[in-house]
């Protein structure tokens, strides 16, 4: 149970850190492998574009997405992260053991540098999965 709060507090500090990065960045949130939301971190101020019925709709869609990318890990390698770039907010998932962090951004957000600081962010806390996708358990 203890370890349990500890990892959801590690996430929460994770999504805060990620909302940090650039002033672009709307939301990040901890997307499990059946796509509910573990945790998350708003900017102030945000207005959603989807309401919670689309928004648990989008998260499984993200979680199935996750799934489908170990397909060609073992030829291409690992996804680090993959990046939608959408008429109202580009949307960017990095996948993590058996959860996606999903981050939400504005459009005008630098898509040469923002995404690769998450990266880094994530690398840096020790929480980027390994080779997750070969644990087919873990789905």
């Amino acid at each position: 149970m203890l370890q349990t709060i500890q990892s959801e507090k590690y996430l929460k500090d994770t999504c805060k850190k990620i909302v940090d990065v650039d002033p672009a960045i709307r939301f990040a949130g901890v997307i499990n492998d059946k796509g509910r939301l573990v945790t998350g971190a708003t900017r102030d101020n945000v207005r959603f574009y989807v309401d919670r019925r689309e928004r648990e709709m989008l998260f499984m869609e993200v979680a199935l997405r996750t799934r489908m990318l170990c397909e060609f890990d073992s030829s291409l390698g690992i996804v680090n992260f993959s990046i939608y770039h959408r008429k109202n907010v580009i949307t960017m998932e990095f996948l993590l053991e058996n959860k996606t962090i999903y981050v939400s951004a504005e459009k005008e957000m630098n898509l040469n540098k923002i995404p690769f600081r998450i990266l880094e962010l994530v690398k840096n806390e020790n929480a980027l999965r390994g080779m997750a996708c070969e644990d087919k358990d873990v789905f």
